[in-house]
């Protein structure tokens, strides 16, 4: 319906020039230089971008460069990112025009149209945001936690939760871009015509997505307490997959504002702090999304500086210690030893040796078949598995050696002679 048809310009320009919401008694309207909280919002606004823009750059260098494969998961993802820019870039340009953080009384009507066709943009971009980077964590689960052609619950779950995601979003889209009737109306409040509770689906709405991100949240970690891992380990990846608290928090945070624009006419002001949650959402979703990556890239050294490198190795000891003691137990079973030598009596000089801890003190060796082999070749391995491999391998040529040089005893242990080079 068009304006021009009930008002002349004049009488326009009167509506978009008075104040967007009586102001309270004894409070006077400032329309040139309102109070607002611009510089704070472009802080957060700044830190959510960064954040993300290091998320993505952190999964895309693993994928490229370590992985070497993408998944659809990735594409999805990556889908998403350039959404999350556009809406924190919008939201910054919604400080600069019409301000964040202001009081609707401090506003002129022509002040508000430009605020509310903003929001209705922004919103718009976060959903779609948060539908791709939601499918792509729920395609990701099924492809760690679902073994190849399985069609488990878990499987089911997780594509019945897409399928819920996509219409809850779609439908969210088209509900915010037809709210009133015309829709010009959304942003220009003056218009006749009709809207519908607008207050009354954003609550309804918030509440339905805070119900599928504390799904989200759960959902992987009924499937890695079913693993066969130590209770550290468990631990430690559920660790890693509760970083979606973090978004439910956020979504918690909209539900409250959106409590708040149910009963108040500030809406300047409320959906300045709604904003800020579903951008604060977005951020904590891509880092779910890509949190997977991160230990990789802790892995090597070219990607990380020194100190990166030290962490790594606290946060990789939680899985790899227990993982070499498991394994070192299991080979000690299958290997030889020597029945007559207690631990009392192993060399001082190999008191460090990884083969003391799993109780195979008769084939510590260094010049047995690894004479010429660097030691700096065990070290970067990062791990005491292979060197436990590697000690399986010489079990072999140890007993050639017995059978050769039987007579050459050893001080220390007298059917091994090839332990005399421990003493060295």
């Amino acid at each position: 319906m068009n304006l021009s048809m009930h008002l002349t310009p004049s009488a326009l320009q009167v509506i978009r020039d008075q104040p967007a919401l009586p102001s309270p008694n004894g409070t006077i309207p400032d329309f040139n230089n309102p109070p607002n909280n611009n510089n704070l919002a472009i802080a957060v606004i700044a830190v959510c971008i960064i954040l993300t823009t290091a998320f993505f750059l952190v999964r895309g260098y693993t994928r490229i460069f370590y992985i070497k494969q993408f998944r659809l998961e990735d594409y999805v993802g990556l889908a998403a990112f350039p959404f999350i820019i556009a809406g924190a870039s919008e939201f910054a340009v919604m400080a600069r025009e019409s301000g964040l953080f202001i009081n609707q009384w401090n506003l002129r009507v022509k002040d508000l149209e430009v605020f509310l066709y903003s929001y209705v943009l922004v919103t718009n971009l976060y959903c779609v945001a948060l539908m791709l980077i939601k499918v792509a964590i729920l395609l990701e689960w099924t492809y760690l936690f679902v073994p190849r052609s399985t069609r488990n619950a878990f499987f089911w779950i997780c594509y019945g939760m897409i399928g819920a995601i996509c219409g809850l979003y779609f439908s969210t889209i088209i509900t915010i871009n037809y709210t009133c009737t015309p829709r010009e109306r959304i942003w220009r409040r003056y218009l006749p015509g009709t809207c519908i509770d607008i207050k009354a689906f954003n609550l309804s709405i918030t509440v339905i997505h805070l119900v599928f991100d504390l799904l989200l949240l759960l959902l992987p970690h009924r499937t890695i307490w079913k693993l066969s891992l130590s209770a550290k380990q468990k631990i430690g990846i559920s660790t890693v997959f509760s970083v979606g608290i973090m978004t439910c928090v956020c979504a918690a945070g909209r539900v409250v504002s959106a409590i708040n624009m149910r009963y108040s006419l500030d809406l300047t002001y409320d959906y300045s702090r709604y904003l800020v949650w579903g951008l604060a959402e977005a951020t904590t979703a891509a880092l779910i999304f890509c949190v997977p990556a991160i230990p990789i890239a802790f892995r090597y050294p070219i990607f990380v500086p020194r100190f990166g490198m030290l962490l790594r190795s606290k946060m990789g000891s939680l899985f790899r210690n227990d993982l070499s003691k498991n394994n070192g137990q299991r080979l000690s079973g299958s290997l030889p030893t020597h029945q007559g030598t207690s631990s009392e009596e192993t060399p001082s000089s190999d008191k460090h040796s990884e083969a003391d801890v799993t109780r195979l003190e008769p084939v510590k060796t260094r010049n047995v078949g690894f004479k010429n082999r660097p030691r700096d070749d065990f070290v970067h391995y990062g791990g005491g598995i292979l060197r436990t491999t590697e000690i399986d391998i010489t079990t072999t040529e140890n007993l050639d050696i017995v059978m050769s040089d039987s007579r050459q005893p050893s001080p220390h242990y007298p059917h091994h002679p090839w332990l005399d080079s421990e003493s060295d």
